[in-house]
């Protein structure tokens, strides 16, 4: 078994646990911009749509808030801490400068409609949050716009894995061409945050099953 196969394995079993939880979860952090990419998470999603484990709608749903909530702390970084305060943050989640100005490039050129481009290319759809919250645009306008792109993103990534569900060795095979530009530090962060919330799970349920066994 090769390390991707190994990867989808542990991914679609631990995220298959949470359910919808977990789809917002993982995606609140994808939109705060931590290393837990969406091009792997909403495919896994959509392949649990076609096993019948969740349901679309309600997926996309669950993936849409969480990235909603993931980039209004992004947008509230920048709109009330300023640049400095996003180079700061940055340097924890790996964000270097030049990610920056390339996405107050795109704010520059489209204004506040870059805030729906970027959300279609990857990094940078999280990362425009940062200049669009610096330069105070409008929280009702961001919303607007973050809501159309993500949604329409989430649809997509979501219904490719729908797709995928009949070969899952089409979703591994998307897997050997997009980590070698993600990166596996960003797959192993994934895995960990999977693995700590699935203990957390588990502790809750635990004290229940003992009461019930008494």
């Amino acid at each position: 078994m090769s390390l991707n196969d190994t990867i989808f394995n542990i991914a679609l079993n631990l995220l298959s646990q949470w359910g919808y939880t977990g789809v917002f979860l993982l995606m609140t952090l994808e939109g705060a911009t931590l290393p837990v990419p969406s091009e792997i998470v909403l495919p896994l999603t959509g392949y649990l749509v076609y096993q019948g484990r969740l349901e679309f709608w309600a997926a996309v749903a669950a993936a849409t808030l969480g990235s909603l909530v993931g980039t209004i702390v992004d947008f509230g970084v920048g709109y009330y801490l300023g640049r400095p305060a996003v180079l700061r943050f940055g340097r924890k989640i790996r964000l270097r400068e030049h990610h920056l100005i390339v996405a107050e490039g795109w704010f520059a050129k489209y204004g506040s409609v870059a805030v729906l481009l970027a959300r279609f290319v990857p990094l940078l759809r999280t990362v425009i949050a940062f200049p669009a919250g610096i330069a105070k645009m409008k929280i009702g306008k961001f919303l607007a716009y973050s809501t159309v792109g993500i949604v329409i993103w989430d649809i997509i990534l979501i219904y490719l894995g729908v797709l995928a569900g009949q070969n899952a060795s089409s979703i591994i095979s998307t897997l050997d061409a997009i980590l070698p530009s993600i990166g596996y530090a960003a797959i192993v962060g994934l895995i960990l945050v999977l693995l700590f919330f699935s203990r957390k799970t588990r502790k809750k349920e635990s004290p229940d099953e003992g009461k019930l066994a008494t």
